[in-house]
C-alpha cells in the first residue's frame, strides 16, 4: 500500500524524496500559504506532510480529515500546531539529531567572528585603512569563559568544541542537573544574572516558550560586562530586540551575533543594521548541506514508519496521544 504525501516547494533534498517514492504517492504544493496547504492536502487525500519553515495552523489540521502526521524538517516545532494537532490524533515528528553539530560550528563561527573583529576589518581593508590594525586590537579566546543557554544537544557540542579551543564553559539551564554538567567539565549556574555577570560570551541554543520569551531584555543586559558578547542561533524572540538595540547602540555590551530575529525575515529598515557592532546571518546555523541531507533522510524515513504505525524516536507528541487512547 502507498501513502499519500504532500510536499512543499521549496521542498527537501532529493535522497529524501527518494525514500519517500518507494513507500508513497507525492503531491507537491507550490507554496505554503494556509489555503494552498487545506486545497492541496484535501485534493490529494494526504495523510502525510513534511514541513520545512511553513506555518501548519489550527485551521491546517481543523480542515484536512485525511492527516495522520506531519514531519518537521529539523527539530523546531514553534511553526507547528502541536496541540491541534494531538487533539485531532495527528503524530507531529521532528528531527532532533540531525543539525546540532551544524548550529554549533556556526555559534563558534560567532565566538571567532566576535573576538576577531572580523566583520569591521574586512570593511575597513576593503576601505583602504589599513592602519585599522593598529587601532582596533581583536582579542584571544583562550581563558576566556563562555555561557550556554540551554544544555542540550547543541549546547553540549558548543561546549565541547570551546573547551577544544581552551575557553571555560558555564551554562545555564533548569533541566540538566549539577552532576551532569559536571562530568563534561561545565559548571551549572543557578541564577541566569549570575552567570552573565561573568561570563565573556553568551550564546543562546534555548527553544521558544512562554519561560524564554523576552529571556534577555533591560535587565539582564545591564549586569553582562560592557565586554561582553551576546550569541543567539536558538529563536528570535529569546531577546527582546528594542532592549538589544540600546544595549549595542550604548556599549552595554561590545557586541552580538544574531541567526535569528523576533520578525523572520527581518525588514530591510530593523535598526539593528544600522550598528556596526552586530553580525547578522539568515536563520541558516542548522542548514548547511551536509545536515540538509540528514535531515531530509530522517524526516523521510520517519514519516513512513510513522504512518505504518510504526513508534519512531521523534514522536513528538506520543505521550499525549497513547494517553488520549487509554
Amino acid at each position: 500500500m502507498k501513502y499519500r504525501v504532500l510536499l512543499i516547494e521549496p521542498t527537501i533534498q532529493p535522497v529524501g524524496i527518494n525514500i519517500l517514492k518507494k513507500h508513497c504517492e507525492i503531491t507537491m504544493a507550490p507554496d505554503g500559504n494556509e489555503e494552498t496547504l487545506i486545497k492541496y492536502i484535501n485534493e490529494s487525500k494526504a495523510e502525510g506532510l513534511i514541513s520545512r519553515v511553513e506555518p501548519i495552523t489550527r485551521k491546517v489540521f481543523e480542515s484536512c480529515p485525511t492527516l495522520k502526521a506531519v514531519s518537521a524538517h529539523g527539530v523546531g516545532l514553534d511553526h507547528i500546531d502541536v496541540e491541534t494537532a494531538t487533539k485531532h490524533g495527528i503524530r507531529v515528528l521532528n528531527v532532533p539529531d540531525a543539525n546540532y553539530t551544524s548550529v554549533a560550528e556556526h555559534a563558534i563561527m560567532f565566538i571567532l567572528a566576535c573576538a576577531r573583529n572580523v566583520i569591521v576589518t574586512d570593511r575597513s581593508v576593503r576601505k583602504g585603512n589599513w592602519q585599522f590594525r593598529n587601532t582596533n586590537l581583536p582579542h584571544d579566546i583562550a581563558g576566556k569563559i563562555l555561557m550556554t543557554i540551554a544544555f542540550g544537544r547543541i549546547g553540549r557540542d558548543v561546549a565541547k568544541k570551546a573547551q577544544a579551543l581552551d575557553m571555560n564553559v558555564i551554562a545555564y539551564d533548569a533541566y540538566v542537573s549539577r552532576e551532569a554538567m559536571n562530568e563534561l567539565g561545565v559548571e551549572k549556574v543557578e541564577k541566569l544574572e549570575d552567570g552573565l555577570a561573568k561570563a565573556d560570551y553568551v550564546t543562546i541554543h534555548a527553544p521558544l516558550t512562554p519561560e524564554t520569551r523576552d529571556m534577555f531584555s533591560d535587565e539582564q543586559f545591564k549586569v553582562m560586562k560592557p565586554s561582553a558578547y551576546l550569541l543567539n542561533c536558538g529563536r528570535g524572540p529569546v531577546v527582546n530586540q528594542a532592549a538589544l538595540y540600546k544595549a549595542l547602540k550604548e556599549n552595554m555590551i561590545a557586541g552580538a551575533a544574531l541567526d535569528v530575529f523576533e520578525q523572520e525575515p527581518p525588514e530591510k529598515c530593523n535598526p539593528l543594521f544600522d550598528l556596526d557592532n552586530i553580525i547578522v546571518t539568515a536563520h541558516n546555523a542548522g542548514d548547511t548541506y551536509e545536515s540538509r541531507q540528514r535531515c531530509s533522510k530522517k524526516a523521510a524515513e520517519n514519516l513512513v514508519l510513522a504512518l505504518d504505525g510504526e513508534t519512531t524516536y521523534n514522536w513528538f507528541n506520543r505521550c499525549e496521544l497513547e494517553a488520549a487512547k487509554d
